[in-house]
């Protein structure tokens, strides 16, 4: 059970600021008079969380609890359902809000430290209707146009909307998240995401003397990974999924956990070195890639030297960790501009077939290259071959996708039968079509389409060093002639000058194997 008075002292503690919108003593006496009055530790801890909805307020905006009047606080409560993922616009929760802080309030003109305690009570007379209706407001939450008009001090929006409990809340989804990708329908995910993670099919279990390995791994899983069958990263698939099918044991917390997911979706691994140290927690820090710098709040504290260390992080869009473990590894400025200088070349190989990528984009579709990449950097006896592709691939336009072709549509039958990715499906129609652009072919029967293809995957496994089908015991057991398979599949080499990891049809995991084996 959550001790409301630590909570409070780990709020004043990290940040004293708060004392200037609310003193601590006032704080705490409050919230004993509230438990005087007969309110169980769960209740003291809803009472609260109303306290600092009002104390967030006044702390982004320029408001004084003792100077708000009852139009103030109208005001604040719209602010707070824009900005609070927890605060809900509904005449239970506004009554809610507006009686602790009455209460509140009273107490603190009991104290004398403000001279006013009706500003509540007023603006319950306009919010609140005896009917159980909640006045003023418009459905979306919007104030009417002609109320706004007469406004003289407008509060801005938080740039990212602010959520209550956040670590409790984040703890709540990932367990949630783990449950439900546990299910069977997602094993092949989990070992196509664990053997890009750890280079093994088995899936990972605690390790109680390295447990930030498991929640790495999840990390990974849940940002990075691409699902198979729709290129979703899991944690979009969820999201869509639990705004469906929230859970009901939660209630109406399920707005703020949905809102959360909302705020998770923009998640992104980075990574960055440490500049230095701009306030308690709070470091200014440099995009690996990029260059651009920003502020990161990081488990680091004055013991660790930060010379020299890459990190690898998943961060909200406010510069906080989604976890409390922050990868790194000890590289020197010489390793780091080989490493840097090595992923150029990857990301100008990546640009053959996406000529408009960037750094964001490269990292976002090959996610456990880097993370390799950045950890045999500091290990310089690796052996990583070097990559560049060829002035012929420089000319490369894709063609246009077939997707009447017979081969194309048993290409997406494979793909659901072989459990082919979507990057490798893609990969493959793609192959197809500019082979066809190139060196047109008719199919006359269901056995030519069926050798087209399997000369095809046959091609797009030699050139990536992928495997998804052994062709000749396939072949033979449908009763397709593996000479006719090698003659079209030579014709296809041929026609479109493939290489080795050809730059046009590269995967994540062709680049994992053309990069370590």
């Amino acid at each position: 059970m959550t001790n409301i008075y630590d909570v409070i002292n780990e709020l004043y503690n990290d940040d004293e600021g708060w004392n200037t919108v609310l003193e601590r003593r006032y704080a705490e006496q409050f919230l004993r008079m509230e438990a005087f009055r007969g309110a169980t530790d769960d209740e003291l801890l809803e009472i609260w969380q109303q306290v600092m909805y009002l104390l967030i307020y006044c702390g982004n905006t320029s408001y004084k609890i003792g100077d708000m009047s009852g139009e103030d606080f109208i005001y604040c409560i719209s602010w707070c359902h824009r900005n609070i993922g927890d605060f809900e616009l509904d005449y239970e929760s506004v009554d809610h809000f507006l009686s602790v802080i009455q209460r509140l309030l009273r107490f603190l003109k009991q104290k004398k430290a403000i001279s006013s305690d009706t500003a509540a009570d007023k603006c319950r007379l306009k919010l609140l209707g005896q009917d159980g209706s909640l006045l003023l407001f418009q459905k979306d939450g919007a104030l009417p146009a002609e109320y706004e008009k007469y406004r003289t001090n407008r509060e801005p929006d938080l740039e990212n909307k602010v959520f209550m409990q956040l670590g409790q809340k984040l703890m709540t989804l990932f367990d949630m998240m783990q449950k439900y990708f546990d299910d069977a329908r997602f094993r092949l995910d989990r070992r196509r995401a664990s053997y890009a993670f750890f280079g093994s099919e088995t899936e990972p279990e605690m390790n109680q003397g390295r447990p930030e390995l498991l929640s790495s791994y999840w990390e990974y899983f849940i940002f990075d990974y691409r699902l198979r069958d729709t290129n979703e990263r899991p944690v979009e698939h969820f999201y869509k999924y639990y705004k469906k099918n929230p859970d009901p044991q939660y209630g109406k917390s399920n707005n703020a956990l949905i809102g959360l997911l909302e705020s998770m979706l923009k998640i992104q691994m980075m990574v960055f070195t440490i500049e230095g140290e701009e306030s308690d927690g709070w470091f200014s820090c440099r995009d690996f890639f990029t260059g651009s710098i920003s502020e990161l709040s990081l488990p680091v504290d004055e013991s660790v030297d930060v010379r020299n260390l890459l990190c690898i992080a998943h961060v909200f869009e406010d510069g906080n960790l989604i976890t409390e473990y922050l990868r790194s590894v000890i590289i020197s400025p010489v390793a780091q501009k080989a490493l840097y200088n090595r992923l150029s070349a990857f990301l100008a190989y990546y640009r053959v077939a996406h000529p408009d990528a960037d750094w964001e984009m490269f990292v976002t579709d090959n996610p456990a290259l880097v993370m390799h990449m950045v950890a045999y950097a500091a290990a310089p006896d690796m052996p990583m071959k070097p990559v560049y592709p060829s002035a012929r691939a420089g000319e490369y336009k894709p063609a246009v996708i077939r997707k009447e072709d017979p081969v194309h549509q048993l290409l997406q039958q494979f793909s659901k039968l072989l459990n082919i990715s979507w990057q490798d499906r893609n990969n493959l129609t793609q192959m197809w079509s500019d082979f066809h652009a190139v060196s047109p072919v008719a199919c006359f029967s269901d056995e030519d389409v069926m050798v087209w293809t399997l000369a095809l995957l046959e091609n797009y496994m030699n050139s990536t060093g992928t495997f998804l089908l052994e062709i000749s015991p396939y072949a033979e057991s449908i009763h397709i002639d593996i000479n006719r398979v090698a003659e079209r599949s030579v014709a296809i080499r041929d026609a479109l000058r493939l290489e080795p990891f050809d730059p046009r049809y590269m995967s994540e995991d062709a680049f994992m194997n053309m990069v370590f084996s």
